[in-house]
């Protein structure tokens, strides 16, 4: 009977999950292994090098680098090779011709240049900003997987722990039958309990798989941190230096440059000078007169022309402005969330804490009056999942209150 007493107690007590020990109640298993020498601070680096969209960075970078190539150059445009030819061969044909070549250079307006070096400054800042931003975004989704897969190791651990507390009480259930202290239907009632419990340690089990391969799916790793428990930051408001805001600032800077550069440039009449040479002659037997050929194009106003493609820009840069704002309302949504459940958090943790203790005091005292035949098995069944209930809880509530901190740090802009 002491023997019993110490097993139910087993229930009580959570013990991390190890792949060695699990029973594999379905062919289907995945496996991720916790490791000691493993970091959080290295799993979201492995995560971030291999995300998707990283891959934007690189590109980002290359239109950076082109932005500021384009505004180091002294030419404005595409330089062309001019060549006219005239004669009066199809009218008068009196061998009169006239042939002008030369190559013509687009340079900058006034103000032009500037424009263009400021929009290629702000990609560039926008180009960073955006890969720290993007960092930070695949820090979230490996908290969120972290946590998730230590939420369902607890369940899972807990549904085995029951499962086998329960198929012990079927062994003694069953020797008590046979030495006739108990009737048959209870046998059938604890093998019963035994299969339900069953049921819920597959279910934990599948559920586990799946929270494995979605942390294996993000990171590319079958290996976790063993510990990756988080501080509160005190950060207590969405400050500029979030890495998402920050970035949405960029863009908007950046969306602003195009504006200014749109409005000093003349699209599709870019100032110009040519310069070449001019060979002509009266008629035919005299000798060619050979000159030089300077031209200086300039385009004058424009303005109207030009309008819409600076409407196009500031439309560009509204929806910039538009989105960080609309960012900026939902880091703030999320931070009074975030605050919140940590409060309830704990206030929920010191009760769970309670009713665990309480839990743990009546599950002992009904197995002893069940030993000794003060109560029915099916009353200790009901005392049993009752405080087995309590138990859980107070496991989970401990893991939601550290991955809720990790989620606040998450919205206040900590990557780690």
């Amino acid at each position: 009977m002491k023997f019993l007493v110490r097993a139910a107690g087993v229930a009580c007590v959570f013990v991390a999950a190890s792949a060695g020990s699990e029973e594999r109640l379905a062919e289907h298993y995945d496996t991720v292994t916790f490791d000691e020498s493993l970091s959080l601070t290295q799993v979201v680096e492995n995560a971030f090098q291999k995300y998707p969209q990283s891959a934007l960075i690189a590109a980002f970078e290359e239109e950076a680098g082109a932005l500021e190539r384009r505004s180091a150059s002294w030419v404005a445009g595409y330089p062309s090779v001019y060549l006219q030819w005239i004669d009066d061969r199809a009218i008068d044909d009196r061998g009169q011709i006239e042939i002008q070549t030369g190559y013509q250079i687009p340079f900058w307006m006034w103000g032009q240049r500037a424009a263009s070096k400021h929009v290629a400054q702000e990609a560039k800042q926008s180009a960073d900003l955006f890969a720290q931003a993007l960092k930070h975004e695949v820090a979230g989704l490996v908290r969120d997987a972290l946590w998730n897969l230590k939420l369902l190791e607890n369940r899972y651990e807990l549904a085995r722990q029951i499962h086998d507390v329960a198929g012990q009480l079927t062994a003694v259930v069953q020797r008590r039958v046979e030495l006739g202290d108990l009737a048959r239907a209870d046998l059938l009632m604890a093998e019963s309990d035994e299969l339900e419990k069953k049921t819920i340690l597959a279910q934990a089990e599948a559920e586990l798989m799946h929270g494995r391969q979605a942390y294996s799916n993000l990171t590319r790793l079958e290996r976790a941190p063993k510990s990756f428990d988080e501080k509160q930051s005190p950060v207590a408001e969405i400050a500029e230096r979030h890495p998402a805001v920050a970035a949405a600032n960029a863009m908007v800077e950046r969306a602003q440059a195009e504006v200014e550069f749109t409005r000093e440039s003349k699209q599709g009449n870019q100032p110009s000078f040519l310069i070449g040479t001019q060979h002509d002659r009266g008629r035919q037997g005299d000798k060619f007169n050979n000159s030089t050929n300077l031209v200086l194009q300039v385009p004058i106003g424009g303005e109207t022309y030009n309008a819409p493609y600076v409407a196009q820009a500031n439309i560009s840069l509204t929806q910039r402005i538009a989105e960080r704002e609309g960012l900026m309302r939902q880091l703030e949504r999320a931070l009074h969330e975030a605050i919140h459940r940590l409060e309830v958090d704990r206030a929920a943790l010191e009760i769970a804490e309670r009713r665990k203790e309480i839990a743990e005091t009546q599950l002992r005292m009904s197995r002893l009056a069940f030993d000794t035949g003060e109560i029915a098995l099916i009353d200790y069944l009901k005392i049993q999942s009752t405080a087995q209930a309590a138990i859980r809880d107070a496991a989970e509530r401990a893991i939601l209150l550290q991955r809720d901190t990790a989620f606040y740090n998450q919205v206040v802009g900590v990557t780690p």
